[in-house]
């Protein structure tokens, strides 16, 4: 039993101390402790008009991970989901789960049809939530739809969403530092890309950046090895150039050292006390 609450102490000091270290704005990397959530799953949901027997249909498609003992992530993730589907949608009513979203998608286009006949536009909504970054109490996932319900060409979209285990926001400043020294390497990597001069006007080459000025994207995420910035089609310029993406190494631009986060650290104990339980021994 002594040892058990030495375990204990050591733990909660160890918790404490990393506290500290997360207001002091380090990017934590250490692998010795943070080892990402479990994820149970990955939901594919598919859902067509049955009475539908030609080409012109609607189709919608949903993929997302589901985390193991993780409710608050997982409700967080469904409403991302419902949000971007209601999108679509004229109202949603008494609808709830995901699947009844998806149910009033196609709906949605059946009404359409029965208000225009002679329509030969078919639908499409297809919505993929991958996980980039899954680690240190941190998750970054990419959001992307495809879609088409009528126009010229295909809409597509991205965003980078930042999430604690909770499922809260995580504000990625406060992971990666001030954006200063961030904007000072993506604007070099982005006019290296696009063969820009570094003395070149950004406007010169079509793009169309506020006063002229290189800014960050409001899209900003991470993976394991580089911070991820991505802007959509239009954000920057016009659809010609459609969406672009830029990839910093993290030792582009931080200098943080290697120290575990507290809450894995929580999340690694109650792990251990689990399995501790499941032995069914006695101390």
């Amino acid at each position: 039993m002594i040892k058990i609450h030495k375990l204990v102490a050591l733990l909660i000091l160890t918790i404490c101390s990393c506290q500290q270290i997360e207001k002091q704005r380090f990017r934590l990397t250490s692998k010795l402790f943070n080892k990402g959530i479990t994820i149970a799953g990955i939901a594919h949901l598919k859902e067509s008009d049955p009475d539908c027997n030609d080409k012109n249909c609607a189709m919608i498609e949903v993929n997302y991970p589901i985390f193991k003992s993780k409710p608050l992530l997982n409700q967080r993730i469904e409403s991302i989901l419902k949000r971007e589907i209601e999108g679509f949608l004229p109202s949603v009513g008494t609808a709830k789960t995901i699947n009844d979203y998806m149910k009033l998608f196609i709906k949605s286009y059946v009404s359409f049809k029965e208000q225009f006949p002679e329509s030969k536009t078919p639908w499409f909504l297809e919505i993929v939530i991958e996980t980039n970054y899954n680690d240190f109490g941190w998750l970054s996932f990419a959001s992307s739809s495809k879609s088409y319900t009528g126009g010229v060409r295909n809409n597509e979209w991205l965003q980078y969403i930042n999430m604690d285990t909770l499922g809260r926001n995580i504000d990625i400043e406060d992971k990666i530092g001030d954006f200063s020294k961030l904007r000072q390497e993506a604007e070099i990597i982005f006019r290296n890309q696009n063969q820009i001069p570094p003395d070149a006007r950004l406007s010169a080459t079509g793009f169309t950046f506020k006063n002229d000025k290189f800014h960050l994207p409001e899209n900003i995420g991470s993976n394991d090895t580089h911070i991820l910035l991505h802007y959509n089609n239009y954000e920057i310029g016009n659809n010609i150039q459609s969406a672009i993406l830029i990839k910093i190494p993290y030792s582009s631009v931080t200098d943080n050292p290697e120290i575990p986060y507290y809450e894995d650290v929580i999340m690694y104990y109650k792990d251990f006390l689990n399995w501790w339980s499941d032995q069914n021994w006695t101390p």
